[in-house]
């Protein structure tokens, strides 16, 4: 009987995902590989998880551990818990998800720990973070490089061309996935106080470069009686979305973050549209989230977006004006819309199958540990409804 790979997740906050795309990434990859014949921990913060904190998910080995709660420490923290555990537990390797606590691996790596890291999605370009936290998140990138340079993995060809061009690696291009979903239930929404078809949804944390600003802004000059559902909290007390409260028109809704299983699935694909705001951060599972559920998406003009839309929707450049024109166009024109909805889901189902991905994932691990079960492609999985299957 073949000896089962031994692989621990780093980074994500929790399994099931219930915060953001490294959550989502790590729950639907780690279940996968899990059917795949690798044996896979997760390390989770406990804030972030379940109340009942269970000690597996559908196979996933989940090991909770505290961590510092400050905004600069947190990650750190929680990341150094994690490996001091994970280097007494003789896992094949540790996949780390983003480069924030690099340097930390450097012990692990002399000792023979085969450490593989996920690019991210240039955290340094992230407007949240001041001088110093930039230039601390660049050094954090280029000692991953060093540490790793074979080791590692990107989820978008535009990020991966980056390293290249940077630092002369070239990391393997393994990109995310998304569940074909088709939305059956509006009375969901309308426990949300919206109706089908007649809201706009942004669905992110709340942080400057998701450009939540621009879309309340661009909303609020638009001529429509449609309201605008804004899913999603901020990680601690937030001036930025004290100030886009204060900014908002009356049919502008907060909805803070949605964790009951099958509602995000509604909220996405019951809308008239999706406005994607993110402008840093590679592949990002919410857009792929949205297309799966066949929203009309309007995304914000960035090369990491148009790798993921295609032509399966609408561009913004970061302007409330120019927004603005992209949103009264699809009111404009229903058929558009319906015309956007069939061509994401289309593009998920030939791109972005999570099964086909997770297979890549398999035998990109195999290739590269001393022990490894035969990796035989899986079956698509179907398409499912809202609340059945696999977590949001």
């Amino acid at each position: 009987m073949p000896v089962k790979p031994r692989i621990a997740i780093i980074g994500a906050r929790g399994v099931p995902a219930r915060w953001g795309g490294f959550e989502t990434v790590a729950t639907e990859l780690s279940t996968r590989l899990v059917e795949r014949g690798f044996d896979v921990t997760v390390y989770c913060r406990p804030r972030y998880s379940l109340p009942d904190r269970p000690s597996s998910f559908r196979g996933v080995r989940l090991v909770y551990l505290p961590a510092i709660d400050r905004k600069s420490w947190e990650s750190l923290s929680h990341e150094l818990l994690s490996l001091a555990h994970a280097l007494t537990q003789r896992y094949d390797a540790v996949y780390v998800l983003g480069f924030r606590g690099s340097f930390l691996y450097a012990p692990a790596i002399a000792l023979g720990q085969r450490i593989f890291f996920n690019t991210d999605g240039l955290d340094w370009k992230r407007r949240k973070w001041g001088r110093l936290g930039r230039t601390y998140l660049k050094w954090a990138e280029r000692v991953g490089v060093r540490l790793a340079p074979k080791n590692l993995i990107a989820d978008s060809q535009a990020i991966a061309a980056y390293f290249e061009d940077a630092y002369g690696v070239i990391p393997t291009y393994l990109t995310y996935g998304a569940n074909i979903v088709r939305p059956s239930n509006p009375d969901i929404v309308r426990g949300y106080g919206l109706e089908p078809r007649d809201y706009f949804v942004v669905v992110c944390r709340i942080e400057p470069e998701n450009n939540v600003d621009v879309i309340v802004e661009a909303f609020a000059r638009v001529k429509t009686d449609k309201k605008l559902a804004i899913v999603g909290g901020a990680n601690y007390d937030s001036p930025y979305l004290a100030g886009l409260r204060a900014a908002a028109r009356p049919n502008t809704l907060f909805l803070g973050p949605v964790y009951t299983p099958g509602h995000i699935e509604e909220l996405y694909g019951q809308s008239y549209a999706y406005i994607h705001g993110h402008e840093v951060g590679g592949t990002n599972p919410a857009l792929l989230h949205a297309m799966g559920t066949g929203a009309c998406v309007l995304s914000n003009d960035v090369a990491y977006n148009r790798e993921v839309l295609g032509a399966a929707g609408l561009y913004w450049q970061r302007s409330p004006d120019l927004l603005r024109q992209r949103m009264e166009e699809i009111l404009a024109d229903p058929e558009q819309a319906d015309h956007f909805r069939h061509l994401a889901v289309a593009r998920v189902r030939e791109h972005f199958n999570w099964d086909r991905i997770a297979d890549q994932y398999a035998e990109y691990f195999a290739s590269r540990l001393p022990v490894g079960p035969t990796v035989a492609p899986r079956p698509a999985e179907p398409t499912i409804a809202p609340g059945e299957g696999r977590a949001a």
